[in-house]
């Protein structure tokens, strides 16, 4: 997978559902148990109540049985098979389940009355046993919990998975159809760069706007994966913003805040690639033209500190919230006042923009303008640094 976007995607899709396993696994190790003792723990206290209840007649016994002789009295049919006259005390100790003291026990027995296994509690003296059925159950909370957990574990795991089959799925078939139609649009523009006569400038412009769209989308497909790397020349960062503006001038112009306002020393050098710069820049204007520029002036100021040159896109338009300028980055992202404008937009300009600064050893920031408004500032270094 090239886009290491989607695959921090997809594992943020998978990060609850392997903390939801990572989790149920340390509980059925290590909680199960305890809880499966605690239960034991509560009926075997019950048993052992109901027990001395029975050998003080505070409970009605079911039967009596004596030694050597067997029933004593009237004792249920389920009773007379089950105990008879040649039982010992060793016998009805080990009736007492894990238990080995021979004073007194339970086990479990099934009865046509009750569709569950029921608890059968005796208690014996010198010569008699007491039994009686009780009420008492131990639920086996063990069993229950590793059959439901590991299969709720197995569906959640399952259902995770096609969500991230589909979302790789559908990623690729976006990723590919726009790779297909940057191919195809590529061709005939860069053919009718050279049909355009020379006297034909707003056509050669809007021309210029088509390639340098298309190669947004270009480099788009390729961030997060491999792509070129942004060559390191010395130029100065006015002669990439003039040529970037040269494409929007006249709809500068047109527009209610007039032709950009651009102060500062535009002669500062700058160490990096001069058609990402000046791809970057073309971003940030067309951006400012769309949204911004209709409400106010658009102004540029160049300035170098710390051994970086920075370029500073001013307006007055209608800003945006501290939490949108903390997304303006990211990748199909678009304020909801942009996508109320009705204009079109992708959404990748700015975050293609991030990663061409970064790449070249710079950084690209928003911020508000005062008193409203947005700055974007394009930082790039020094020649020094080349």
């Amino acid at each position: 997978m090239k886009d290491t976007r989607l695959l921090r995607h997809c594992l943020l899709l998978s990060l609850p559902t392997a903390a939801l396993v990572v989790f149920s696994a340390y509980f059925l190790l290590a909680s199960v148990p305890r809880i499966a003792a605690t239960e034991h723990a509560r009926a075997e206290e019950e048993s052992k109540k109901f027990a001395e209840g029975l050998k003080k007649g505070e409970v009605e016994r079911d039967f009596t049985w004596e030694y050597g002789k067997g029933m004593v009295g009237e004792a249920p049919d389920w009773a007379l098979s089950r105990y008879p006259a040649t039982m010992t005390w060793k016998d009805w100790s080990l009736r007492g389940g894990k238990r080995k003291t021979g004073a007194w026990g339970w086990h479990g027995i099934r009865l046509k009355a009750h569709a569950s296994p029921v608890r059968m509690v005796w208690v014996r003296d010198e010569r008699f046993v007491y039994a009686a059925i009780s009420g008492i159950e131990e639920i086996d909370y063990a069993f229950w919990l590793w059959m439901t957990i590991p299969l709720l574990m197995a569906a959640l795991v399952a259902a995770t998975a096609s969500a991230v089959f589909s979302l790789v799925s559908y990623a690729k078939t976006r990723d590919d159809f726009l790779a297909a139609a940057v191919h195809d649009l590529t061709t005939p523009l860069v053919g009718m760069r050279f049909l355009i006569g020379s006297d034909a400038e707003e056509a050669r412009n809007m021309n210029e706007r088509m390639l340098r769209l298309v190669e947004n989308i270009r480099e788009f497909l390729s961030l997060g994966g491999r792509r070129k790397t942004p060559a390191k020349k010395t130029f100065r960062i006015g002669d990439a913003f003039a040529a970037a503006y040269k494409i929007f001038a006249a709809d500068y112009a047109e527009e209610v805040s007039g032709p950009v306002k651009v102060s500062g020393d535009g002669s500062l050098e700058v160490c990096a690639d001069l058609e990402l710069t000046t791809q970057v820049l073309w971003n940030l204007l067309g951006n400012d033209l769309k949204y911004a520029a209709p409400y106010g002036a658009v102004s540029v100021r160049f300035g170098a500190a710390d051994g970086f040159v920075s370029v500073e896109l001013a307006d007055e338009g209608q800003g945006m919230t501290p939490r949108q300028m903390k997304h303006a980055f990211d990748r199909y992202w678009r304020a909801r006042t942009a996508l109320m404008s009705g204009k079109g937009g992708f959404g990748i300009g700015l975050c293609t923009s991030l990663e061409y600064a970064r790449a070249m050893g710079g950084n690209l920031a928003v911020g508000p303008n005062s008193p409203h408004g947005c700055i974007f500032t394009l930082t790039l270094p020094m020649p020094r640094t080349c």
